[in-house]
């Protein structure tokens, strides 16, 4: 008799447990349309940083050139908020500039490795 008695109350608190829809922050959601997305102040500034970089007094890259990078990355479904697109942009321009320090480490090895076999050759008699 306890059981039925209870059963009828579970109904009820079941009704209270609804889960409730958990919205993203701002900060973490994605602009409906790249062009909405490229008039956001975010876009707008990381466009002008990477387009005043330069190398030996010549730009680094266009300004037309980092605004179709955010525009095809915005495109991706698997970037699904602003910060993630501006994020993978950065890390992109960051490589094509060679700014991310694998070229400088990579001639590092490449030089030892030459002067090893260099060495090797000289205490072996060869030419």
């Amino acid at each position: 008799m306890f059981p039925a008695f209870l059963g009828q109350f579970r109904s009820v608190f079941k009704e209270d447990e609804k889960p409730e829809r958990v919205e993203k922050p701002p900060e973490q959601q994605k602009t409906s349309s790249s062009e909405e997305f490229l008039r956001t102040p975010e876009a707008k500034e990381f466009v002008t940083k990477w387009a005043a970089k330069e190398r030996d007094g010549k730009p680094l890259y266009t300004k037309r050139g980092v605004v179709d990078l955010l525009g095809a990355l915005h495109q991706v479904p698997g970037l699904g908020s602003d910060k993630a697109i501006i994020g993978a942009a950065d890390k992109i321009l960051m490589k094509l500039g060679g700014m991310d320090g694998l070229q400088g480490f990579l001639m590092g090895w490449k030089a030892k490795s030459e002067g090893i076999v260099k060495s090797l050759k000289t205490v072996l008699g060869g030419k």
